[in-house]
């Protein structure tokens, strides 16, 4: 079945005759003071090709090159429609929910399909190779959205989304053979102050693996306790400011930005530990 699906997709894509190719990416460069020890700079850009055809596209990511090494693609997949179903096939990632407690998968070579049946969108999903098929599903029920991955699993993930009176609200729950992992951010905008709060409780510490999340690295939680935190951010005539505090195994994380144009210099201190100031350009393209 995935040979006939694959050969589809392959003889859609090569029926057309005109094609538009968009380049985007993204540049991130950090001094950091090295606090203690030598200061340093670490760069990273990432780099994405989508050729159009149709209503068909091929997707090419190469991240994280920091020059000095050959240049590989991480995802290369195609995206297309046909007659009402979605098509996506490749070597891509996933993520589950909105990133609050897990970070993106590593690359696999998998495809899905997927369509709307009743109002509700299905996806099914197989790595190539592998027998497993997994069920996604999403539905809007009373003005919520919510959306389960691997609708079988006993650990399957669910997201629900909600925007009422001014404020929007993303809960995340998964429950594993350990026990039950959920997180709840809450975000609202009053008078140009932007705010944010998580609060997540964690049962199960194997399965939190976001180290890039709206608090930062949270994948050293333990079982047993929540990580707590807010995100404060308004626009000032200096730039963005933004400040963030959050809780985690007992100890806080304070860190502090501003953002002008390209260049965000920041300081982060946490409890027991030296203050570390870092200046980052980022350029997106």
């Amino acid at each position: 079945m995935t040979k006939n699906l694959i050969a589809v997709l392959a003889a859609t894509m090569t029926t057309a005759s005109m094609a538009v190719v968009d380049i985007t990416g993204n540049y991130e460069g950090t001094f950091t003071d090295g606090n203690p020890g030598a200061a340093s700079y670490a760069q990273d850009l990432d780099l994405t090709l989508v050729g159009t055809s149709g209503a068909s596209t091929v997707t090419v990511m190469m991240e994280d090159l920091t020059g000095g090494t050959a240049v590989t693609a991480n995802q290369v997949f195609v995206e297309t429609a046909i007659e009402g179903i979605a098509l996506k096939a490749g070597n891509y990632k996933n993520q589950n929910g909105s990133g609050l407690m897990q970070k993106t998968s590593a690359v696999t070579n998998q495809f899905e399909v997927s369509t709307s049946i009743a109002g509700a969108g299905i996806t099914l999903g197989q790595v190539s190779e592998a027998s497993k098929v997994t069920v996604d599903a999403s539905l809007e029920v009373a003005e919520l959205d919510v959306t389960v991955q691997n609708v079988t699993a006993t650990d399957r993930f669910i997201t629900v989304v909600a925007n009422f009176l001014g404020l929007g609200v993303t809960a995340e729950t998964q429950n594993t053979t350990v026990g039950r992992n959920t997180a709840v951010s809450a975000t609202t905008t009053v008078g140009g102050l932007n705010a944010t709060t998580v609060v997540i409780d964690v049962n199960d510490a194997t399965a939190m693996s976001q180290d890039d999340g709206i608090l930062g690295d949270i994948s050293t939680a333990v079982n047993g306790k929540k990580v707590v935190g807010g995100v404060l951010s308004t626009a000032t005539t200096i730039g963005t400011v933004t400040g963030k505090a959050f809780e985690m195994n007992d100890a806080m994380t304070y860190t502090g930005e501003i953002e002008r144009g390209a260049l965000t210099v920041g300081y982060t201190k946490a409890d027991n530990t030296e203050g570390v100031t870092s200046a980052e350009i980022n350029v997106a393209f």
